[in-house]
């Protein structure tokens, strides 16, 4: 006996014949179900000239994306942008807190007060981050990454100009993120801290933003404290209270600068300003040194809290109050895990260093000592 033979169904056929579950007879031009049932059959030729429609078959039937659909204009869109946006939500909003509620918040929350119309300078400064955090992993790429950061930024700075002045219940939360993201962009921007003190002023910029954010609590404070960020007011105000009951009595290094600024500070008004710094800079030695996990909460508080008065003779150059602030500079260390804030500290108490006389460059010992520098 010859082989046997089977017969093969064929596994091609109409599209519009699978899609409503009949035999195909693969007729052409057209096959004999789709003439029947008046459908656009796959067999059918298409005309020179004539413009083209596709077919595709879903589980709900058959859908017809016909050249009106095709040709109509589509947005374009950035892929910089987008890539920018992908490492954000993937890699950097991981950056900025390792408390995973806040990582949480800063992935998922954040970014949707940038979608708004009203607050695209969120987006701009999400944007911004991710674009110096790239620029920070590609060494080799970190100009054009840089420019980028820069051109997002300034962007977003010109947006928000704008609604600073009419801060509301409803603005008011993205502002406060964006005034957020700043702070974090400018000490990542960072270039040269021996113009902190002289042309540039970005400390004092710096300085000016964190303490900003006070206002802008202070204006919206239920709405911050009752809407979506407000796990990040939760948490910072459990650290603010542990704070406040941590212990500062065996702190001997504060106590030898509290003297000598006792002994050289006549003016009463101006010594009670160093005298309140210190008070508060003890705080913050006392959490940095008894937490395992150290937020941005528990070093820029001291900034944020600091007096008015202090920060004035800090701005004045008073040799006493670049001194507590180089003493501060240990504690802006413990920060130094994130790659914002990587080498943040040495230059910034070497440009103190450099601005103080030979007296006051004696008191700066301790710190110098704990942060592993050598003056040269």
């Amino acid at each position: 006996m010859g082989p046997r033979r089977t017969h093969r169904k064929s596994r091609n056929g109409c599209q519009s014949c699978k899609a409503r579950k009949v035999k195909c007879d693969e007729a052409r031009p057209q096959c004999n179900n789709c003439v029947k049932h008046g459908v656009d059959c796959i067999f059918s030729p298409t005309p020179q000239g004539s413009s083209t429609a596709m077919v595709l078959s879903t589980t709900a039937g058959v859908v017809d994306i016909s050249e009106t659909s095709i040709a109509s204009p589509m947005p374009t869109v950035d892929m910089t942008d987008m890539e920018l946006l992908h490492h954000y939500s993937t890699s950097t909003c991981y950056t900025i807190s390792k408390h995973p509620v806040l990582q949480t918040v800063w992935q998922i929350t954040i970014p949707k007060h940038g979608f708004a119309p009203q607050s695209q300078f969120v987006f701009r400064g999400i944007l911004a981050l991710a674009a110096l955090h790239m620029g920070h992993i590609k060494p080799d790429l970190r100009a054009d990454y840089f420019a980028t950061a820069e051109y997002h930024h300034n962007a977003a700075l010109k947006m928000v100009s704008t609604a600073i002045p009419h801060i509301n219940e409803e603005t008011g939360p993205a502002i406060y993120v964006f005034s957020t993201l700043t702070c974090i962009i400018m000490c990542a921007m960072r270039r040269n801290f021996d113009e902190f003190w002289t042309t540039d002023g970005s400390l004092f910029k710096w300085i000016s933003l964190i303490r900003g954010n006070r206002a802008i609590i202070y204006s919206i404070n239920d709405t911050l404290k009752s809407g979506p960020l407000a796990p990040m007011f939760v948490l910072g105000h459990r650290r603010k209270l542990a704070r406040e009951a941590r212990s500062t009595d065996d702190q001997p290094f504060l106590e030898n600068l509290r003297q000598e600024i006792i002994e050289s500070v006549p003016d009463q008004d101006e010594l009670q300003c160093y005298l309140e710094a210190l008070d508060n800079l003890a705080k913050s030695f006392a959490t940095v040194f008894d937490t395992q996990l150290v937020e941005i909460t528990d070093v820029f508080i001291w900034v944020y809290e600091a007096s008015d008065g202090y920060i004035e003779l800090l701005r004045q150059q008073r040799p006493e109050a670049l001194v507590i602030f180089g003493f501060f500079c240990v504690i802006s260390k413990q920060l130094e895990s994130a790659w914002w804030m990587e080498g943040f500290s040495i230059p910034l108490i070497r440009a103190i260093y450099y601005h103080l006389d030979e007296e006051h460059r004696y008191w700066l010992q301790w710190p110098i000592q704990q942060l592993g520098w050598a003056p040269y």
